[in-house]
């Protein structure tokens, strides 16, 4: 018996083997010429047969390739991980870590990516899609965790089941729309093995008034084909059109060609093929027209390029191009630029696997300076790019909606088309008065007049409410003053903010504290040079102080009052106190404050200091109520409290004489303003957006 099991085994095994190498050659057969779809049937049926690890390693690792291809991540991250897991020396490339990453960044597990980066940069440490890819894992979650405040949505009404993508313009009133499909409907029979898909074609939509887009049809005329068209471009008149067509070949397929067509009425003319110098025998395709129609932007494959597929500009007329000029190392990089598009101001936007993005193609935006020179590209992040591929941007004119496509997860097909919107920026302005002149008693301010302005002038006045509150909406990109009318009770004061270069929906909270006007207010260190009335430098701060409350207050008058301590002739005392008050009125001028709104005055040692409860809790050995005076001073048998003492005396402080200032001339002014019939108004004037 154990003679025929072992017979049995021995004639068996050879044709299992013989079976799983046919298999194998089979799908390298497909797998060689980029039949990715067909290949990876092949090597499934091999895999259960593999014995060594040198075919584990192979044939996984081309099953990833595949799945990469056919935009499937999670494949291409389960089968790359196992020829990572068999990987053998020569067997397969290095680059099987690289693309490992690469769909573990697709699927967002950029912890692991990282980790997978870095094994592959200690074989390849130069390699600049890894370093990239690398940096892209630490950027995106944050990308993720703050979005812009685009809105993406799918458009189920273009999509089907099958590949929806590259939405062109095909009017200036943007109420035709061209995209590339798959679907049912399209010319051919044949299904493209690369994809499994049907081949793809040109189909148009058309918007109603009502905004309702009508169902999708092929574009009629000698566009379409039994090969691939898609990714058009379509010119100001809507009567010439640039598109791509790649044609299947039996076993080898022919480069992809950009290709021109003019309309006539509403059926567009036979394709030519657009010449191309230098691109002959080289893949084109996902053609532009710039704004004026005079330069076309594409994608090639050239071994001129700086890595896969290039961005190149040429000047065009009908099917013949200028020689075209790559747009450098900026734009390109190692990875592939792909469906370039140009919106309505000239700004160019592309595709790339190759910079740092979100995994997959993600959008770019190029940057030029005043010359027009290329100096950076700017990444459009989350949510218009996601860990898949986006690309195909498109804009309404100059406002920031319009419509791009991606394979991103949760879409009806494989690639779908997008609408994005940009809601407007939500800046809200919250606000509460108080009366804080006693911090340990603050108290909210009902029916205090509020004045906003911008840099455009007066946006609106209104009154805090009930509970001291206030709010008002405002625009982006604004610097703001709001002004609190302190009456004749308050000082009024400002609070200044911005809303420059706010990106998110955003509060500004704004607290504004009102003091009472008190009998006097000593400013805080006004020194001035020994025995003399010149201010030292360091006084400049609290007189600036008093000028921005002048400023702030412009209808109150002050008496600056300077003092000084008992030691000296009373005389010459008095006479150095008004020059130093006066010292302090030249500088409020040369500050731009009117000379009628100040006067100077000095008392000497006319007026010593009484000890304040906050001044009791500074110097504790003088209580609230003292009165420094010579007696009192020369009672004190401690020094230090006696320097201490002659210091509190030695003060300039200001008075508020009037809270009238100028009001009769603007109520005379508001009086020759009022038209002929009309009464005074007491209705709050708002010319902004209050809610």
């Amino acid at each position: 018996m154990k003679h025929i099991v072992f017979f049995i085994l021995v004639m068996i095994i050879p044709v299992l083997l013989t079976a799983q190498s046919s298999l194998i050659t089979k799908g390298d057969e497909y797998y060689n010429t980029y039949q990715y779809e067909l290949a990876k049937d092949y090597y499934l049926k091999a895999i259960p047969s593999l014995r060594t690890q040198e075919d584990k390693a192979s044939v996984n690792y081309k099953l990833g390739i595949c799945f990469k291809n056919l935009g499937d991540s999670d494949k291409s991250e389960l089968y790359f991980q196992v020829a990572k897991n068999n990987y053998v020396k020569g067997v397969i490339k290095p680059d099987v870590l690289l693309f490992y990453a690469d769909a573990l960044r697709m699927n967002g597990k950029y912890e692991d990516a990282i980790d997978v980066y870095k094994q592959y940069l200690q074989v390849s440490p130069q390699d600049h899609r890894a370093i990239a890819g690398m940096e892209s894992c630490s950027i995106v979650p944050k990308w993720i965790s703050r979005p812009t405040r685009y809105k993406v949505t799918n458009v189920s009404s273009f999509n089907s089941q099958s590949f929806d993508f590259s939405p062109a313009w095909g009017s200036k009133d943007y109420r035709t729309l061209y995209f590339t499909t798959s679907r049912e409907g399209t010319i051919g029979a044949r299904s493209n093995y690369k994809t499994g898909q049907k081949f793809t074609d040109i189909f148009s939509v058309t918007q109603d008034r009502k905004g309702s887009w009508s169902e999708p049809t092929p574009v009629a005329g000698g566009i379409n084909s039994e090969d691939d068209e898609g990714a058009c471009t379509v010119s100001n008149k809507g009567t010439e059109m640039y598109f791509t067509r790649c044609k299947a070949g039996k076993k080898v397929d022919e480069p992809c060609k950009i290709y021109y067509a003019s309309k006539k009425g509403n059926v567009w003319g036979e394709a030519q093929l657009v010449n191309i110098p230098g691109f002959e025998n080289y893949e084109v395709g996902h053609p532009a027209l710039s704004t004026d129609d005079k330069y076309l932007y594409f994608s090639g494959e050239a071994p001129t390029g700086y890595g896969g597929m290039d961005i190149y500009r040429s000047t065009i007329k009908a099917n013949n191009a200028g020689h075209p000029i790559n747009l450098g190392p900026i734009v390109n990089s190692l990875g592939d630029e792909v469906f370039p598009t140009v919106r309505a101001d000239g700004t160019l936007y592309f595709a790339s696997d190759g910079h740092k993005g979100m995994g997959g193609y993600d959008i770019y935006k190029v940057v030029k300076d005043d010359k027009g020179n290329i100096t950076d590209i700017e990444n459009l992040k989350y949510p218009i790019n996601s860990s898949f591929d986006d690309f195909g941007i498109i804009f309404y004119g100059s406002e920031e909606t319009g419509y791009l496509s991606s394979n991103r997860k949760g879409g009806k097909g494989g690639d779908d088309i997008y609408s994005f919107v940009l809601p407007p920026l939500s800046i809200t302005l919250n606000g509460v008065v108080r009366d804080t002149t006693d911090m340990l008693k603050i108290r909210t301010l009902k029916d205090v007049k509020l004045s906003l302005f911008n840099d455009d002038g007066l946006v609106a006045d209104f009154l805090s409410s009930e509970n001291g509150t206030f709010n008002y909406k405002l625009d982006v990109n604004k610097n703001y003053k709001i002004k609190a009318d302190g009456g004749k009770d308050y000082f009024a004061t400002s609070v200044q903010f911005t809303t420059m270069k706010i990106e998110y929906d955003t509060v500004i909270n704004v607290v504004i504290n009102l003091a009472r006007i008190p009998r006097v207010i000593v400013l805080p260190n006004i020194l001035y040079e020994y025995d003399k009335a010149t201010l030292l430098p360091e006084s400049t701060v609290s007189l600036d102080g008093l000028v921005k409350t002048l400023e702030d207050n412009p209808h109150i008058a002050i008496e600056l009052r300077s003092h000084t301590d008992f030691r000296g002739a009373a005389d010459y005392n008095m006479d150095l106190s008004l020059r130093r008050a006066k010292s302090c009125v030249d500088y409020l001028i040369s500050k731009g404050i009117k000379t009628d709104r100040l006067t100077a005055k000095g008392f000497g040692k006319s007026e010593p200091r009484e000890i304040t409860k906050e001044l009791a809790k500074e110097f504790p050995y003088f209580k609230e109520g003292d009165i420094l005076s010579e007696d009192y001073i020369n009672r004190l048998k401690d020094n230090k409290q006696k320097e201490d003492a002659h210091q509190l005396n030695r003060r300039t402080e200001f008075s508020v004489i009037s809270t009238e200032y100028g009001k009769d001339k603007e109520q005379e002014k508001a009086k020759d303003e009022i038209p002929q019939g009309q009464p005074g108004s007491s209705i709050i004037k708002d010319t902004g957006r209050e809610f």
